[in-house]
C-alpha cells in the first residue's frame, strides 16, 4: 500500500506527516531497507510513513511517559496500513539510548524536542548522534508558528518550538534546514 492509500485509511494528521516526511526522506536519499531509530511514537504515524518507504523502523518512547502525546494505539494504525509487522517498538529513554554506537542510518524526532524536558535536551541530541552511523543524519521536525497557532486551539498548553541548535555542542556538525508544510526540518549530518 503506498503512502496516498495510507492516508485515506489513516486520515489528515499521516498525510500532513508522510509530506513532511517525503522533504526529509528526499534529502537524506537513503537506500530501502536503511535502519532508522523513530524517536516518539505516539500514534505512530511517522513510524508507518518510514516503513511504507521500505526503511526498517524502530520506534520507542518512555515507559513512563504519561503524556498525552504517548501511549497511542500506533500498531492499531500500522495494522490498518497494513505495515505492523514492519515496525519494531521498544521502551526507551532518549537521553540514555540502549543501542550501540554507529547503528542507524537515521534517527528521527517528529514533533518530539519540544516535548522534552529542556534540561535533558543536549544529553538526547547527544544520544542520537551517538547512535547515528558516521555519515547519518539526525532529523529534528519542529512546528512552524503556524503549526503551533493551530495546535493551540486543541491543546493551549502545548510547548512551543524548539530549535534542536540551541542543544548542538559539536561544532562539526552540518545542518541543512528545510522549510515542510508544517514543520521546519533540521537534517544533522554526522561527519563519516
Amino acid at each position: 500500500m503506498d503512502s496516498k492509500e495510507i492516508g485515506k485509511i489513516l486520515g489528515q494528521r499521516y498525510e500532513f506527516t508522510a509530506t513532511d516526511g517525503a522533504i526529509a526522506l528526499k534529502e537524506l536519499d537513503l537506500p530501502a531497507g536503511a535502519q532508522v531509530l523513530d524517536v516518539g511514537t505516539g500514534g505512530g504515524y511517522f513510524a508507518i510513513f518510514l516503513a511504507s518507504q521500505g526503511l526498517d523502523v524502530l520506534t520507542g518512547e518512555p515507559s513512563t511517559d504519561t503524556s498525552e502525546y504517548a501511549k497511542k494505539d500506533w500498531d492499531v494504525n500500522a495494522e490498518k496500513a497494513g505495515l505492523r509487522d514492519k515496525i519494531r517498538f521498544e521502551h526507551f529513554d532518549a537521553s540514555q539510548m540502549p543501542y550501540k554506537s554507529d547503528s542507524f542510518d537515521a534517527v528521527f524526532f517528529f514533533g518530539v524536542l519540544h516535548h522534552i524536558d529542556e534540561n535533558v535536551r543536549g544529553d538526547v541530541f547527544r544520544e542520537a548522534l551517538r547512535v547515528a552511523k558516521k555519515g547519518g543524519a539526525v532529523v529534528f521536525f519542529e512546528p512552524q508558528p503556524k503549526t503551533l497557532e493551530m495546535m493551540w486551539a486543541e491543546y493551549p498548553d502545548h510547548p512551543p518550538a524548539a530549535n534542536p541548535s540551541d542543544y548542538l555542542a559539536d561544532t562539526n556538525i552540518n545542518l541543512q534546514k528545510c522549510e515542510g508544510s508544517l514543520m521546519d526540518i533540521f537534517i544533522y549530518q554526522n561527519p563519516s
